[in-house]
């Protein structure tokens, strides 16, 4: 009798057990919901208060004339294209492995110039490039520079092509322009093989107007150069943060080209004023705010596209699931299936308001110091709110905003680079007319500059002065505002880590090799 009592009265604890939880747990769903949706409603007002959009397609550029477009030339033209979901097919895919056949190899010879000053002598690079057996060059006597541009036009004609019609083709854009691409559901998914071949491509202009450099061929490595940050501009077009990211990693490369040549001084006034045309306007601030709008675009997509597969009202692709939670398609389906639809408005809701607040904003109102700063307020408050538990509405937003929050520190390095290159232009056309440099740069104004160049770490002009030597340097105060007086600070290895926000030292641009 004892025993039955317990046996019900512990069936009626646990009934009441069972449905207290039950009745929390939709108390809980249903005020996620209603939360949930207040809060994505008011981000939805905030965006338009703030003149955004989450409709991708509104961020593309409008497609350049093909005949103004330096990347539309026969042999680059589609290779943004993908037939069936496989980069190898058709003829983009054949356009993109003739450039995959520019790489080379093994360790090339270090660089460096624009970082630690330093140069290479050519004929390693003629050695490196006959061992690799990158270029059939004579063993003795060691070939001339002049040789190597000789062998290189011979074996990969493009380049060449795309020197002389660099000065014809003032735009560049991947074709087919993104607005002729069919866009997945899933914008995260969009096959992007172009960046790759470009980078390749990129090198080997490099290359090239290495051995212009070395030539004295003062038109072939203006030209390169110009090649080069066509194509970066090709690439910082589009507006993804991985398109951003290889478009200043193309900028660098031609930075690193012009470099050389200034320091060899190979250049001829006619081109220097071509190539001071090119470097007199930065985009790298707008093409900040593109990549910033497009991974906000893209982040929304993702989220939407969780979100109608878990309400059921998308059938999705198994992989793309399975990504995200590293389960299978029916479990992943069931773990989202699971999930409350108003968590996913809060999580669309954070992305915006933190994207927004933190990096759109400064960089319309402010520039790019300030989204360094709020890039860093960024990670500030992601870690605050870590605790999946306290937190659940950050969590999506740890996934995809460190990325873009990381990226305005490359792009402040970037940008005092350009001004630094336009500002060394000017400094070369005034030694090639006066046989010396100014002893301030104020002095390049009004006949070789409109104003002197700023930095962008602080909105003053550059720091410059001249050395004994008879060069200069320029610098920036880098990310600390502080200035070292010009100095680079290495590591044990002897590296300059500029990117990195621990850095402490200046961005130094200078002709002898730091110590």
């Amino acid at each position: 009798m004892i025993r039955h009592f317990l046996s019900k009265r512990y069936v009626r604890i646990a009934l009441w057990i069972f449905t207290t939880l039950a009745t929390l747990v939709v108390l809980l769903h249903v005020w996620t919901n209603w939360s949930g949706r207040r809060r994505w409603a008011a981000a939805k007002a905030m965006l338009d208060q703030e003149g955004e959009t989450l409709d991708y397609r509104k961020l593309l550029p409008e497609t350049p004339p093909e005949a103004q477009n330096l990347l539309a030339i026969e042999p680059l033209r589609d290779i943004a294209t993908v037939i069936d979901h496989d980069d190898s097919k058709g003829g983009p895919g054949a356009k993109r492995k003739a450039l995959d056949s520019m790489k080379w190899s093994g360790s090339a010879p270090a660089g460096g110039g624009v970082t630690l000053g330093k140069t290479t002598d050519f004929q390693e690079w003629a050695k490196f490039l006959r061992e690799i057996k990158y270029l059939d060059l004579p063993a003795e006597p060691s070939p001339a520079a002049s040789d190597v541009l000789a062998a290189l036009d011979a074996k990969f004609p493009l380049l060449k092509q795309m020197a002389d019609e660099s000065v014809r083709r003032p735009l560049a854009m991947m074709t087919p322009g993104l607005r002729e691409r069919e866009m997945p559901d899933l914008l995260f998914s969009l096959r992007v093989p172009h960046y790759t071949a470009a980078q390749t491509l990129a090198k080997a202009l490099s290359l090239r107007g290495r051995a212009a450099v070395a030539a004295g061929a003062s038109a072939e490595a203006a030209r390169c150069i110009i090649s080069i940050q066509r194509l970066a501009q090709g690439c910082k077009q589009e507006p993804l943060l991985i398109g951003f990211l290889v478009g200043n990693s193309l900028e660098a490369m031609a930075q690193e080209t012009l470099w050389l040549g200034l320091q060899q001084r190979v250049f001829a006034e006619e081109d220097l004023r071509l190539l001071q045309d090119l470097f007199s306007t930065s985009h790298t601030r707008e093409a900040l705010l593109r990549a910033v709008r497009g991974e906000l675009a893209s982040g929304m997509n993702a989220v939407e596209y969780l979100q109608q597969a878990a309400n059921g009202r998308k059938e999705v692709d198994a992989e793309i699931l399975g990504a995200f939670t590293n389960q299978g398609k029916s479990r992943s389906l069931f773990i989202w299936r699971a999930i409350p639809s108003g968590l996913f408005d809060h999580w669309k809701s954070v992305i915006a308001e933190m994207e927004v607040q933190h990096l759109i904003q400064p960089l319309k109102t402010s520039g790019l110091r300030e989204s360094v700063a709020q890039g860093e307020a960024v990670a500030t408050e992601l870690t605050k709110n870590s605790n999946p538990l306290l937190h659940p509405d950050h969590l999506m937003a740890r996934l995809i905003l460190p990325a873009v929050s990381m990226v305005s520190l490359n792009a402040l390095v970037q940008d005092a680079r350009q001004q630094q290159a336009l500002a060394a232009l000017a400094l070369e056309r005034y030694f090639v007319k006066h046989g010396r440099y100014p002893a301030v740069l104020s002095d390049l104004t009004p006949e070789f500059l409109p104003a002197a160049p700023l930095d962008p770490c602080d909105g003053k002009p550059l720091r410059y002065r001249t050395t004994p030597a008879g060069r200069y340097q320029l610098w920036s105060v880098a990310f600390d505002g502080k200035d070292d007086n010009g100095k680079v600070t290495v590591d044990s290895q002897g590296k300059a880590k500029l990117t990195k926000r621990e850095y402490v030292g200046d961005w130094t641009w200078q002709y002898e090799p730091v110590k």
